[in-house]
């Protein structure tokens, strides 16, 4: 497992070592904070430490806001385990009280959202970074509405402590001819915009001319696309950048529909780096080929310094299926996300799955929320709820120490052989703490897990509730013994937690 930066690489992204290897963070988890609203950083995180002026030079002192160590994000310096809702266009209805859906989120200790800079399906209905009337967008005018706004968002987002994925560019409505003819289509098509730019190709849509760096059109004013999606990005970094608690994405499931990665990947590490170069926040791609469970493209990614945070779009919610597609990826120490995962509407269980798939792979996730006005709603609350439960787990043992991986890349999951269901994933820093998780046809079995020898315990946690329903206390050796709890006290679809922890 990875663990820190390096001492080339920008200040945003080396570790903060001076975290205490038992520490277990946000002590909301152990004091009950973060019930209500409430914005205060010590009931939060517990006290943190002053920095004093005096400090010694060996103690640095951690970034504010958000960054990372490895794989893990961080925030002031400390692991936090981040969990979240995909809201495209919260940021940007005017409808939504943005404050009410944020104390909502801090009620359920969801502490991620990811915006879109535009949310181009209501062009009426929302707003836009563009000036917009008579139904066209004028690219070369901005709308000072929207980004009073966004900043209103990020600044209450900022008190709240809750981090924010800011998507610059959607592409998903230029790459078929029904979208991009609609007049909620695209602001880059010069019938619904006042600049005279741009022209669809000779298939009706503007597939991969967006992703032309060198595309010779040029609007009324003389600028070309890629001046426009400069302009673009550097008015969001230059509204949003000062915020710490954001970070930034160049493009949601680039490189959309119909297109080969292989093609179009320069455009991609293009604007990466220039986030970079403009921001100190930390830099987001869609790294593998538009969605699917696979990897294709993530190559172009993974290597670059630049880049932080690597984005998948799976269509399996089954954590072992999420854990083998990144296998590769997952000692490169690169930060693993999913911001667009499953719809707790359709399926709360595969959904929560999804989300438990990626932690135990050594990532985050956010859950899809296909409408702001729905926060706070019975389904939004019971998907909130599952991830409430999923952070509280990961934040009752040191997570960031843990790896779903050892040094030669071999997966932890070998060390149990059986379990109370058929299928299961480990995070693990052996001899210290495991965490399994369990999912599929329950039976009424025991675990057995390999562990080194020592005074052990462990507690079985509901993976709806984080209740814990089993504890007790074992010895270390090749084939140890753990009891299961009851088969009533957890579903199989939902799944059920061991943590095993050292006594030592």
């Amino acid at each position: 497992m990875a663990t820190g930066g390096s001492p080339g690489l920008p200040a945003r992204v080396r570790s903060w070592t001076g975290i205490p290897s038992s520490l277990v963070v946000v002590l909301g988890v152990l004091t009950g904070g973060w019930g209500g609203v409430d914005t205060n950083m010590d009931s939060a995180f517990g006290q943190l430490p002053q920095h004093a002026a005096a400090a010694p030079a060996t103690q640095p002192v951690p970034p504010a806001g958000l960054g990372r160590s490895g794989r893990w994000f961080t925030y002031d310096g400390r692991p936090v385990y981040f969990v979240g809702f995909d809201t495209q266009e919260l940021a940007c209805d005017p409808s939504v009280d943005f404050i009410a859906a944020l104390d909502t989120f801090v009620r359920y200790r969801i502490n991620k959202v990811r915006i879109w800079v535009y949310a181009y399906w209501r062009p009426d209905a929302f707003l836009h970074p563009w000036r917009y009337a008579d139904g066209r967008f004028n690219l070369d005018e901005w709308n000072p509405a929207y980004w009073t706004r966004l900043r209103e968002f990020l600044a209450a987002a900022q008190a709240r402590r809750i981090v924010v994925e800011i998507t610059v560019f959607a592409p998903n409505n230029i790459d078929d001819p029904s979208d991009w003819t609609r007049r909620s289509g695209a602001a880059w098509n010069s019938r619904w915009n006042t600049n005279g730019a741009f022209s669809a190709n000779a298939g009706g849509h503007f597939s991969p001319q967006f992703f032309d760096l060198t595309l010779p059109e040029t609007s009324t004013s003389g600028k070309t696309l890629q001046d426009y999606q400069q302009a673009l990005l550097d008015k969001t970094v230059a509204e949003a950048g000062g915020f710490p608690n954001v970070y930034f994405e160049v493009a949601n499931e680039f490189p959309v529909r119909n297109l080969s990665i292989d093609q179009v990947y320069p455009w991609q590490l293009h604007w990466a780096r220039r986030l970079n170069a403009r921001s100190p926040r930390l830099v987001s791609v869609h790294a593998h080929e538009y969605f699917g469970d696979h990897t294709r493209g993530i190559e172009y990614f993974w290597r670059e310094p630049y880049i932080d945070v690597l984005d998948f779009h799976f269509t399996s919610r089954e954590p072992d299926v999420i854990s083998s597609v990144l296998h590769a990826a997952q000692a490169r120490g690169k930060i693993l996300q999913t911001n667009e995962g499953g719809d707790p509407y359709k399926d709360l269980d595969a959904a929560a799955r999804g989300a438990w798939g990626l932690f135990l792979a050594g990532g985050y996730y956010a859950m899809y929320e296909d409408r702001s006005t729905r926060i706070g709603s019975e389904g939004w609350i019971a998907g909130a709820r599952r991830l409430k439960a999923l952070r509280d787990i990961a934040e009752s043992v040191s997570f960031w120490e843990l790896s779903p991986v050892d040094g030669a890349g071999r997966q932890y999951d070998s060390l149990i052989s059986r379990g109370p269901a058929a299928r299961w994933q480990v995070l693990a820093k052996p001899g210290s703490e495991y965490l399994a998780f369990f999912w599929g046809r329950a039976m009424e079995k025991g675990v057995r897990v390999a562990l080194p020898p020592g005074r052990y315990t462990y507690e079985w946690r509901d993976a709806r509730t984080a209740e814990t329903t089993l504890k007790g206390s074992v010895s270390g050796g090749r084939g140890v013994e753990i009891a299961s709890p009851a088969l009533t006290s957890w579903d199989e679809n939902a799944g059920v937690a061991l943590v095993i922890r050292s006594r030592q």
